[in-house]
């Protein structure tokens, strides 16, 4: 049991049989059938799911209302998916049968290829992560705070595949993609110092060393201006390797 079946919560909710979505009603019942997702196949509390159904505006009878929605979707192709157990209900899908599962294990491979050496399988794999993803995790539960947990150690690794997928295309030689990819990470995300380290190797492997000094004048700066803070070690590497030695940073941020 469970061939053909997936459910996929990174973005809006999804639950296909077979390559077929099936219906999931109104946000009520969307909103329970993502709860349970966040089980991994493990019972979710009544309780607990009452609050990611309802949120701050519970009706008094949450437990039962639960029941019927419960029963109301036995009616469609889900049904047989959502098992009564002692400590709640479960979404008796694999966690390796949903999109954040598949995504956390194809991550999780390409990095361990990565540091084996195997950058096309590395580059494949993690090209693979990136494309489940479809928007933010669980976003039928809005804000809630169960998730945020979960959605937070999520959009890290992400960040990571974001990263790595480009070192993995350096590695490969393939700087005509890596090099835009990188431009468009640093623009999303300019406090991770990784994608400037990546961005200014790729520069230096297209053959624009200037380019590459600019961009690390530029990271010193806005990590002066906007956290007094210096670059980390691997920024400073690449600085001691690749600007002239009478040009010594100071921690404002500026050159002398």
């Amino acid at each position: 049991m469970g061939a053909g079946v997936v459910c996929r919560v990174l973005g809006e909710l999804a639950f296909e049989i077979d390559g077929v979505g099936i219906p999931l009603g109104g946000v009520l019942s969307r909103r329970l059938v993502a709860g349970l997702a966040t089980g991994d196949g493990f019972a979710v509390s009544d309780e607990v799911l009452a609050e990611y159904v309802w949120q701050d505006e519970q009706p008094a009878a949450a437990v039962r209302a639960l029941r019927v929605m419960v029963w109301r979707l036995r009616s469609t192709g889900i049904g047989e998916w959502i098992r009564r157990m002692p400590a709640g209900y479960a979404l008796a899908v694999p966690v390796e049968q949903t999109d954040h599962g598949q995504f956390v294990a194809a991550v999780n491979r390409g990095l361990q290829q990565l540091r084996g050496n195997d950058a096309i399988r590395a580059e494949a794999s993690l090209e693979s992560a990136l494309a489940l993803w479809r928007g933010t995790p669980w976003a039928d539960l809005g804000e809630s705070p169960l998730v945020a947990g979960s959605r937070a150690r999520l959009e890290e690794l992400r960040q990571v595949a974001v990263e790595e997928l480009q070192a993995a295309r350096l590695t490969v030689g393939d700087v005509a993609r890596a090099v835009p990819a990188l431009e468009q990470a640093v623009a999303e995300s300019p406090y991770r110092e990784r994608r400037w380290e990546l961005l200014v190797l790729a520069l230096c492997q297209a053959g624009r060393p200037e380019r590459a000094i600019a961009e690390l004048h530029r990271v010193r700066s806005l990590l002066a201006d906007g956290v007094g803070l210096d670059p980390g070690p691997s920024l400073c590497a690449l600085e001691h390797r690749l600007t002239p030695r009478h040009r010594v940073p100071v921690r404002s941020g500026r050159w002398r």
